[in-house]
C-alpha cells in the first residue's frame, strides 16, 4: 500500500493577488499536460474543488478569468442613506439644534442624530452605525474645555460621540 504524503492545502485567499494568479495559471499548466484534478490539488497545495473552480473560472471567463478581481463592497455600496438624503440630514445638523427640529434632545448626539435620520430618511439605524455615519461626515464631538474646569479632563479624558 503506497503511502502518500499531500502537501499542505493553501487559503488563496490569504496569497498576494500576483501570487495567486501564479497559482492558477500552474494549475491551467498542469491540467493541459493530463494530470487529473486530485493530482493538481496535492502538486500545488490546493483542494480538488478548488482546482476544478480555477478550471471552471478559464472556460467561463477566458484568460482574464486568471486575474484577481478586487474583493469586497464597494465604498458605497449597501448604504442606507442616498447621497441627498446624507447631504439634506448634514445640512440640518449643521444649521439647526435638535430641539429647533422638534426632537426631544438639546444637544446633537448620535442618538438625536439616529432619530432626525429615521425622520427624515424613513430608516432606523444602529446607534454605532450613526456614529459611523457621523465620522464619516466629519462631525466630531465639541469638547469645550473653557467651559469647564481643568478637573473636567480627569472624568471626561476623551471626547466621544
Amino acid at each position: 500500500m503506497a503511502n502518500f504524503t499531500r502537501m499542505r492545502q493553501v487559503d488563496m485567499r490569504k496569497l498576494p493577488a500576483a501570487a495567486q494568479e501564479e497559482r492558477r495559471r500552474q494549475v491551467i499548466g498542469l491540467r493541459q499536460r493530463g494530470l487529473t484534478y486530485r493530482e493538481i490539488a496535492d502538486q500545488v497545495g490546493l483542494s480538488r474543488t478548488g482546482v476544478i473552480n480555477i478550471c471552471q473560472r478559464l472556460v467561463a471567463e477566458g484568460a482574464t478569468g486568471l486575474v484577481s478581481k478586487p474583493r469586497g463592497r464597494t465604498p458605497d455600496e449597501q448604504r442606507l442613506l442616498d447621497a441627498a438624503q446624507e447631504t439634506e440630514i448634514q445640512r440640518l445638523i449643521r444649521r439647526h439644534t435638535p430641539d429647533e427640529l422638534d426632537l426631544p434632545f438639546a444637544l446633537w448626539s448620535r442618538a438625536a442624530v439616529g432619530l432626525l435620520i429615521a425622520r427624515q430618511g424613513g430608516v432606523e439605524l444602529a446607534v454605532r452605525t450613526v456614529g459611523k455615519y457621523l465620522a464619516r461626515w466629519g462631525f466630531t464631538v465639541g469638547c469645550v474645555h473653557e467651559f469647564w474646569p481643568s478637573s473636567a479632563d480627569e472624568f471626561w479624558p476623551t471626547c466621544r460621540f
